[in-house]
């Protein structure tokens, strides 16, 4: 299912650690040197997708776990097949704002389905279809609730309390590994934090 061609690169985190920030400077840096790209997200990337994404993230939904992560799935199917693998036998670098990692931590640890079971849904729905590298942002739940109250727009993740920040903090650890995750101190200043983007793609 992987193509040998191109690069797929996932940020992952918790709210407010500074992804799409992050995204925006490598964006930059890409176009300035010339390298072919695209950047995406989760819930997302696709029309179908994109549909789903409000219902997932909808304040008012009443969808339950299992529910929820088979949406996220059926998203991540369409935004695989239609934007991710095409782009990828372009010889693109592919740039997602979250992937599967999201729902391990979300779905599979913080509302207790069990990663385990989640990572199974994923190998058997979607073949194990994992990025080449994926960056990991490490932050502070409590500047997390100090850098949220500051969004003017938020969904239902937005909205949770100190507890379940630190559950989704505690869910990325349990899941990182060396092998394909890189951690990143969010704290640090966004221009070092590029700087070791850039060095440890090797772009």
């Amino acid at each position: 299912m992987k193509s040998n061609k191109g690069l797929f690169i996932t940020f992952e985190g918790p709210e407010a650690s500074g992804k799409s920030s992050q995204i925006l400077l490598l964006s930059k840096y890409l176009k300035k040197n010339k390298i072919p790209f695209i950047v995406s997200r989760e819930p997302g990337g696709t029309d179908f997708a994109e549909k789903l994404r409000k219902l997932i993230l909808d304040n008012k939904s009443t969808i339950n776990n299992l529910e929820e992560l088979l949406l996220l799935m059926a998203a991540r199917s369409n935004h695989i097949n239609e934007v991710i693998i095409p782009n990828l036998k372009k010889g693109k670098i592919v740039i997602s704002d979250r992937y599967a990692d999201s729902s391990f931590v979300y779905q599979g640890y913080v509302n207790k389905f069990g990663i385990k079971r989640a990572q199974k849904l994923h190998k058997e729905l979607l073949n194990n279809f994992f990025p080449d590298y994926t960056f990991i942002f490490k932050i502070n739940p409590k500047e997390i609730i100090k850098r949220l109250k500051q969004r003017k727009v938020k969904n239902k993740y937005d909205k949770s309390n100190l507890l379940f920040h630190q559950k989704v903090i505690q869910g990325y650890k349990k899941i990182a590994n060396p092998k394909r995750y890189i951690t990143l101190d969010a704290s640090l200043s966004r221009d070092i934090i590029h700087k070791n983007i850039i060095e440890k793609l090797k772009l």
